[in-house]
């Protein structure tokens, strides 16, 4: 073989595995979108319990319509596809509850950009800087990223497209799901006049809510951004367990004599309410993958409902596994399924007022009261039971003794079976993990010392006696057809899991109050490992 021969057989070897054929016949999705409400169609979806005719139908059509946008496949960018020691070539996959996209350089940064996220947050090396670095480098090869609490158009996010501007950064695809159209007419619209007895506070209230009516859409919800082509993209609306306009607008009448209440009064109303059209859903992606049998890979956001009991969770998720039944492609199934074992979960002051009010800093003087340990006495004082499953919502259940009203919901998602008789993977061996915990589940979420490693914590948590939440998951379909048998297939099934905490809060106030997380998905049969491998 002549030396220019062996070069190029050298040059070949090296070409990335992540070209795509040219005779791919999958169809990759033209750009789409649903048509905007106009302002005065907002103003009568905040004033009318049903919207009628033209109205009702263009709210259904952004209700069930998804935004998508392949641009990063018609500029030819193709998936990193890292490898990884053990596994070979992977698909990583990353969630995040982004908090609205509130901290959106953070964020674009933290996925995109290393070295302007140390500068934009002002990072130096400290203790700990090691277990950054390692999660933003793992950041940096993501192709598939799962994201729930995405806004377009709200204030409060400077009316940013927050899924198009982040894969506009990140060189991705994207879709966009709507989950809720914000109508509050005071909090969201500004168009309610407030009567304060402090003029002054109510001049810097009515500056903080007014909105711009020509870039004020209002919708909140779920994306996925993929260095895959998208080939397909729709939305489930989930059962409703809570009536976002109905009951949230009972507050309307109270707020009436509100008009009349000191600013704090009015903070805590504001806190209370959040009136919305829409209800809980998951967003549904095909990917081009041409790795797999066939040529696919779905990948699913879901957001279940926090304002009710954990057995409409369950029936939510029940609701859309009916729907996925018969998917035959391996399956992503990641998000915030507000597992926290009780009706509501629980927000901090500073996050529950950058919900709604750009400059939070006024209002902090009128909730400085939230913040105090006297304000959350019930959380101090539990039975045994919360500690029972604290941090642990897949605990077994034993009613009044050892509850766990959680328990099933994991339960559904466990006996589940496809239509081609594969099934979510429960695995949870040491040497998938990159702890080294065992357990149900430690292969796609990370295990602590007790349960999983929290993704959602009060700002005071007692040392992590209370108040840290496991709410955000990862559910994986591989190859499979019993969940938990360790001598089963483990081609796209979950790998050492990440729970980036460490990362989320190497910023003063976190990034969002949700980290990110990741799972490394193994494109072909990985070799025997090691405890530890990694």
């Amino acid at each position: 073989m002549t030396m220019k021969l062996r070069i190029a057989c050298l040059l070949l070897a090296c070409l990335p595995v992540a070209t795509f054929p040219q005779n791919e016949s999958h169809a990759v999705a033209k750009a789409s979108a649903p048509g905007f409400l106009s302002f005065d169609e907002l103003k009568v979806l905040a004033a009318v319990a049903e919207p009628k005719d033209i109205l009702a139908g263009k709210l259904n059509e952004v209700l069930t319509t998804p935004f998508i946008g392949n641009d990063a496949t018609i500029n030819d960018i193709h998936p990193h596809r890292p490898t990884v020691e053990g596994l070979g070539s992977i698909v990583r996959a990353a969630s995040w509850n982004i908090e609205r996209g509130l901290n959106f350089h953070l964020i674009e940064s933290a996925l995109g950009n290393p070295e302007q996220f140390r500068r934009e947050a002002g990072y130096e090396n400290r203790a700990g800087d090691q277990v950054v670095q390692a999660q933003l480098s793992a950041l940096q090869e993501t192709d598939v990223l799962i994201l729930n609490e995405v806004d377009l158009g709200m204030k409060r996010t400077e009316y940013r497209d927050v899924s198009r501007d982040l894969a506009a950064a990140l060189h991705m695809n994207y879709a966009y799901g709507v989950e809720f159209v914000e109508v509050d007419p005071l909090f969201d619209l500004g168009i309610e006049k407030i009567d304060l007895p402090d003029k002054d506070e109510e001049r810097r209230l009515e500056e903080d809510l007014k909105v711009d009516p020509a870039r004020y859409h209002g919708l909140h919800g779920n994306a996925i951004l993929s260095r895959y082509p998208i080939e397909r993209a729709r939305i489930v609306r989930l059962p409703v367990c809570y009536d976002w306009y109905g009951k949230e607008t009972k507050a309307i009448a109270t707020l009436e004599q509100g008009k009349r209440w000191s600013a704090s009064k009015l903070f805590r109303e504001r806190v209370k309410r959040e009136v919305r059209r829409g209800g809980r859903m998951a967003l549904i992606v095909d990917l081009a993958v041409p790795a797999f049998p066939t040529g696919r890979l779905t990948v699913i956001s879901v957001h279940l409902e926090n304002k009710c009991p954990p057995g409409c969770r369950q029936r939510q998720m029940k609701a859309l596994l009916r729907v996925i039944q018969s998917i035959d492609n391996p399956i992503v199934l990641a998000g915030d399924l507000n597992t926290s074992g009780s009706d509501a979960t629980p927000t901090s002051v500073r996050n529950e007022i950058m919900k709604r009010v750009t400059d939070y800093r006024f209002w902090v003087n009128q909730a400085i009261f939230w913040g105090s340990p006297i304000s959350i006495p019930h959380y101090a004082i539990v039975p045994l039971r919360y500690f029972h499953q604290y941090l642990d919502p897949t605990a077994f259940h034993f009613p009044f003794f050892w509850e766990n009203r959680e328990r099933g919901l994991f339960r559904s998602v466990e006996k589940f079976r496809f239509s081609d008789g594969y099934a979510f993977d429960f695995r949870g061996t040491t040497e998938r993990t990159l702890n080294n915990k065992q357990g149900t589940l430690a292969n796609s979420n990370q295990r602590g010392r007790k349960g999983f490693v929290p993704t959602y914590a009060f700002e005071r948590n007692y040392g992590g006696w209370i108040g840290n939440f496991k709410l955000d998951w990862f559910f994986v379909k591989p190859f499979i057809r019993d969940p938990r048998a360790p001598q089963q297939s483990y081609r796209f099934a979950p790998h050492f899991a990440i729970t980036m905490n460490q990362l989320n809060q190497a910023v003063e106030d976190r990034i969002s109050d949700h980290p990110p997380l990741t799972v490394d998905l193994p494109l072909e049969e990985p070799l025997a490992l090691k405890t530890g491998s990694r």
